[in-house]
């Protein structure tokens, strides 16, 4: 189950006590005519009850079957998305997805139309771009010395490159940004509800520990419920510029930066074998370059269109996702009788 329910037991047994203490202070209260005592007392009868009524509910709520996980499934599913769970995240359809669209092995679907995950979206640019780097960068440190003159083609190739570095930096930076949300999401599905649930259970009941109890069990319902629904709300917002991003097109941009590659090589190649004369050189070297750098023009913009959508996907949904997320754990917070304040990070 999501929810052991042998923390069920500890949490009636300890409200079962706070009652019976609560019940003893009032009874001394007014034994003693105290209005301290028997204020106390009074408040903590009705928190004692109120604990009784949200144990209640978030086991019914969280276990197995339960109505706010069999919600979350609802609209999860409702949001016509698909991905294949594994057996730690089978609980929580919402979870899955999210797992499955940063990090997932197999492509996702979103409106009945497949996609490959960011992460193998984001690894299979970034190979060929290296490589492509590589042999542009090699290409540009040749030099050619005709008697005293040395002719090198870095300046040419230096703005491409350029392009390529920065491409290169974001696709790195969008990766370990995938793995780490994969990672945190893979942590919630085990840790939120099995373990920091029940723990804010029992805390709550005591009154010592009430408004700490409060809080973790806000900042579990928080990242169980409300922060893997905000990645299903944001794939299908973003899936009418993700056509874009869809298997067939991150594959034929994939075949035509190989051929690109291969271009390079062949270029290359037919220039060293050009060793008749030095202008022969010279003008075999420039007419390759000059054609290699015209044929990027549309590639290096199709390229930046696809950096630009991973880092949308990366990086500013996922800030929006989490804002979301802190807010309804503060609001969850005050609900159970705590308060979180995240500062001047959440003012803003």
């Amino acid at each position: 189950m999501l929810l052991d329910i042998g923390i069920y037991g500890i949490s009636v047994t300890l409200i079962a006590i706070m009652l019976s203490v609560a019940g003893m202070v009032l009874g001394i209260g007014y034994a003693i005519d105290d209005r301290r005592l028997k204020e106390f007392g009074r408040s903590e009868i009705y928190q004692s009850l109120i604990n009784g009524v949200i144990v209640g509910t978030l086991i019914v709520a969280f276990s197995t079957g339960g109505f706010f996980t069999i919600l979350i499934n609802s609209i999860t599913g409702s949001a016509s998305v698909s991905a294949s769970c594994d057996q730690a995240m089978s609980g929580n359809y919402a979870i899955c997805f999210a797992y499955n669209y940063l990090v997932g092995l197999q492509p996702v679907t979103i409106n009945n139309v497949a996609y490959p995950t960011l992460i193998d979206t984001s690894m299979s640019l970034l190979a060929p771009v290296s490589v492509l780097y590589a042999g542009l960068s090699l290409l540009g440190s040749i030099k050619l010395t005709i008697g005293v003159i040395s002719i090198g083609f870095a300046s040419m190739l230096n703005p491409l490159l350029t392009a390529l570095d920065y491409v290169i930096e974001a696709l790195t930076a969008a990766v370990v940004s995938i793995e780490v949300q994969g990672i945190l999401l893979n942590f919630i599905a085990i840790v939120a509800i099995p373990v920091l649930l029940p723990i804010g259970i029992v805390l709550r009941t005591v009154y010592f520990t009430r408004r700490l109890g409060g809080a973790i069990m806000a900042i579990a319902i928080g990242l169980f419920a409300v922060f893997p629904l905000t990645y299903v709300m944001n794939a299908v917002l973003s899936s009418t510029y993700l056509s874009s991003l869809s298997s067939g097109s991150v594959s034929n941009f994939i075949l035509s930066e190989t051929a690109a590659n291969n271009n390079i090589v062949n270029g290359a190649l037919g220039v060293s074998s050009n060793t008749k004369n030095a202008a022969g050189i010279v003008a075999g070297f420039t007419s390759s370059i000059n054609s290699l750098v015209q044929g990027f023009d549309g590639f290096i913009n199709q390229l930046l269109g696809f950096v630009a959508l991973i880092i949308i996907d990366t990086f500013f949904l996922p800030v929006f996702s989490l804002i979301l997320t802190m807010i309804s754990i503060r609001e969850l917070a005050r609900i159970l009788g705590s308060e979180i304040s995240f500062g001047r990070l959440y003012n803003f």
